[in-house]
């Protein structure tokens, strides 16, 4: 049986190709010691446990076979004393097989729904939902920590001006579609620098809309977008943002248009592209209260820079969360 990783396995493989080729054949019955080997190795497991109880002074624990879902137990030589192999992690409160936890977090790397891979007679939907909340939390999380991502634009890597995009929605240009919007309720400031593929996106929720703060948006473009960067704005954040210095041009999304044939809007139509995932979780948020709404548009901008190779990242990223959160609760007072 196949344990090992494919060997034409290459590291730029998207996610996808990483489970199936990487992942799942440690899955598979017999390749447990393999699989725990791994586990270790991406730290999703502890490499070394060692007995807390006052007469064991600390004795490190060692692996021992049983008859439980993983196969393994950690065990003091001294007491006797046994802990699952989860100890610690964010594994251990998600109660089924690891099977069920590597394909509901490639799930949501794919963005597919629950019933699409869960099967009721081996696997509860609320362990999946769980589990797609965790890897939110674990996006949004990493991408706070991080706020250096969401300065946008400057020189390329060619050392050309990078074109960065500066919406709203749903009033701006971001779609050819006709939108009403009386329909949408949040109104989402949206940058994207289209120097990178696909393009990386910051976005924020609007707090009052932009004709009352127009301050706030000249602000929020100012410490968002690099300077040595081409602005390209819709009509209705142009006359806020025109005047701003710094950058290598301001332009007007009209300007644009002017060079297109009339029967063929080909920059409305590129840019159209460029903001469809965003466009699509703007309306997604609509009916929900801000908290969710917020962490949704977290969740956008990392798998704006993650989602090519998401499930590699997004492994690294719960185990980081999930270190932070036992930290957290480890130094809080009882």
């Amino acid at each position: 049986m196949e344990c090992a990783p494919s060997s034409n396995f290459k590291e730029s493989t998207r996610h996808t190709d990483y489970f199936k080729n990487v992942v799942e054949p440690l899955l598979a019955n017999g390749c447990e010691d393999k699989l725990c080997e791994w586990l270790k190795k991406n730290g999703l497991i502890s490499k070394q446990l060692c007995c807390n109880n006052d007469e064991c002074g600390q004795e490190p624990m060692r692996w021992s076979k049983a008859r439980v879902i993983d196969r393994y137990n950690w065990i003091c030589v001294k007491c006797k004393k046994k802990l699952p192999i989860r100890h610690e992690t964010f594994l251990a409160d998600l109660k089924c097989d690891f099977g069920s936890i590597f394909s509901a977090i490639d799930g949501w790397c794919s963005h597919k729904l629950l019933t699409e891979f869960s099967d009721s007679k081996t696997y509860k939907v609320a362990v999946g939902k769980r589990i797609y909340s965790m890897c939110t939390s674990a996006a949004e999380s990493y991408m706070k920590n991080h706020p250096e991502l969401g300065v946008l634009g400057g020189k390329t890597a060619d050392g050309e001006d990078a074109v960065v995009i500066v919406d709203v929605f749903p009033d701006g240009s971001m779609t050819l579609q006709p939108q009403n919007n009386n329909n949408y309720t949040k109104k989402v400031l949206c940058i994207a620098d289209t120097s990178h593929g696909p393009a990386r996106v910051w976005t924020q929720l609007l707090d009052t809309s932009y004709e009352d703060d127009s301050n706030k948006i000249v602000e929020t473009v100012i410490a968002h977008v690099k300077p040595n960067s081409i602005i390209v704005t819709s009509h209705v954040l142009y006359p806020y943002v025109k005047n701003i210095s710094g950058y290598t041009e301001v332009i007007n999304i009209k300007a644009l248009m002017t060079s297109d044939p009339a029967e063929y809007q080909k920059s409305l139509k590129n840019i159209e592209t460029i903001w469809a995932t965003t466009v699509e979780t703007c309306q997604q948020i609509q009916n929900t209260s801000p908290n969710p709404a917020e962490q949704s548009l977290w969740e956008l901008q990392w798998r704006q820079i993650f989602g090519l190779d998401a499930f590699r990242y997004i492994l690294q990223h719960l185990v980081q969360y999930s270190n932070a959160q036992h930290s957290s609760t480890s130094s809080s007072p009882k």
